[in-house]
C-alpha cells in the first residue's frame, strides 16, 4: 500500500466501496481481492468459537444434509446442523449454530462440518465462483479488530460481504461489517459508538428475541455484543475454514486444512 492511499484510509472510512449488502448479490464472477463473510447471529460466531475450542478445521457443505456424507470419510467429525424448537440440535448433530451451544461440546484437534443459509451459502458461493485470485475470510463483531488489522497487510481490495437475513439486509451483519472496515483503515471507534453498537445489536433480530431462550440470550450478549473478544481469522483454504493466526502461511492452513 502506497503512502498515499494509506494516508487517505487513515482518514476515511471505506465501507460503501467495499460493502455487499445481502449474499444474493454476490457478483457471479467475483472480482480479485479479499472477501469478509460476516453472519453476525449465529454463523460467523459459531465458526469463530469452535475455532476457539480447537477445531482442526470447519468443513462448509454446500447445502444441509450433505455433513452426513463428509462424516463418512472423516469419522470422528462433529456436525452443525438446524435445531428443534427446544433450542436442541436436530436428528443426527451435534449442534447447530449457537455461539454459546459449541461451549458443550469437545472438538479439540476434530474436524467439523456444517453450514447456514446465510453466512455458509456465502461462503460455498464464492468458493464456487471465485478464482485462485480470491480470499475467502468469515468476520463478525466479535473478531473485527483483529480481521480488520490482518487484511490491512494484505494485498488486494477488500469486499465485505454481509449476509443478510432470507433475502433482506440485516442490522447485525451491517454492523459487523461496519467495525472491518473502521479497523481496516485505522479509524478509531469509539466507546460511545460501541455502546450504541451493543444496543442496537441487542435488538436487531427483535425488541423480544432475546427473550426466547435463555441460550439465544447468550448468543446475542455474551457473544454478539462482546466486540473484539476474539482474535481467531477464519480463513477458507480448499472446502474448509481454518484459523489463520495460528496457522499464518499458506502451507500450514493447508496442512491444517487437510488434517
Amino acid at each position: 500500500m502506497d503512502e498515499a492511499t494509506s494516508a487517505r484510509r487513515s482518514s476515511e472510512n471505506l465501507l460503501d466501496e467495499r460493502l455487499i449488502e445481502r449474499c444474493e448479490a454476490i457478483p457471479e464472477r467475483p472480482e480479485p481481492g479479499q472477501y469478509v463473510v460476516i453472519d453476525t447471529m449465529h454463523f460467523s460466531n459459531t465458526v469463530i468459537e469452535l475455532l476457539a475450542k480447537g477445531a482442526a478445521h470447519i468443513h462448509i457443505t454446500d447445502e444441509r444434509g450433505n455433513e452426513f456424507s463428509y462424516r463418512e470419510r472423516y469419522p470422528d467429525a462433529v456436525l452443525g446442523g438446524g435445531s428443534t424448537d427446544e433450542y436442541e440440535p436436530a436428528d443426527g448433530y451435534d449442534f447447530f449454530n449457537s455461539p454459546s451451544y459449541v461451549q458443550r461440546l469437545d472438538v479439540d484437534g476434530s474436524p467439523v462440518s456444517m453450514t447456514s443459509s446465510n453466512g455458509g451459502r456465502a461462503v460455498a458461493c464464492l468458493r464456487a465462483r471465485a478464482g485462485d485470485d480470491v480470499d475467502v475470510f468469515v468476520g463478525s463483531t466479535m473478531n473485527a479488530a483483529a480481521l480488520g488489522e490482518y487484511l490491512r497487510g494484505q494485498d488486494g481490495q477488500v469486499h465485505l460481504v454481509s449476509s443478510g437475513s432470507k433475502g433482506e439486509v440485516a442490522v447485525e451483519d451491517h454492523i459487523g461489517a461496519t467495525l472491518v472496515s473502521r479497523y481496516l483503515d485505522g479509524v478509531p471507534v469509539s466507546e460511545t459508538e460501541l455502546d450504541l453498537f451493543r444496543r442496537q445489536l441487542e435488538t436487531a433480530k427483535g425488541h423480544d428475541y432475546t427473550e426466547t431462550h435463555d441460550l439465544r440470550r447468550r448468543d446475542v450478549r455474551e457473544y454478539a455484543m462482546n466486540v473484539n473478544s476474539r482474535d481467531v481469522l477464519p480463513k477458507l483454504v480448499g472446502d474448509s475454514l481454518v484459523d489463520v493466526s495460528v496457522a499464518p502461511d499458506e502451507a500450514a492452513a493447508e496442512e491444517q486444512a487437510a488434517d
